[in-house]
């Protein structure tokens, strides 16, 4: 009996045992993971604006004699047309092309602004 122990010991004890017996239940088979059905197809307008529109002015220099930049067609404010930077060097134009002419709160957030995100940039200089 002594020599057939580590014989027991090195296979697993649940195997030996009816399912009755355990402690423990090992659950059902997952079947509410199987999808029956398909999704229905997504209705797409293949004509809305944005893919109607895309690629416009890609060929504005050819056709139109290379007189207009497409930057140029861009509308928004002049500041920032046709202008990359990230939100500190925006706000910092923002201030030096139209600072004299904003409000006094609106300036005063602007500063404001601009202190924040230069700390933020700057996070290891020390401030006055």
């Amino acid at each position: 009996m002594a020599g057939s122990l580590p014989w027991l010991a090195s296979r697993s004890l649940w195997g030996w045992m009816p399912l009755a017996c355990r402690s423990f239940s090992l659950g059902v088979p997952l079947l509410t993971c199987v999808r029956l059905t398909l999704p229905p197809p997504r209705v797409v307008d293949r004509w809305n604006e944005k893919r109607a529109l895309f690629g416009v002015y890609d060929n504005i220099g050819i056709l139109g004699n290379f007189e207009k930049h497409p930057k140029e067609l861009i509308k928004g404010p002049v500041w920032l047309r046709g202008w990359r930077g990230n939100e500190l060097q925006r706000c910092i134009r923002k201030e030096k092309v139209v600072g004299s002419r904003m409000f006094a709160e609106d300036l005063h957030n602007l500063n404001k602004r601009i202190r924040y995100l230069y700390k933020h940039f700057n996070p290891h200089e020390k401030y006055c």
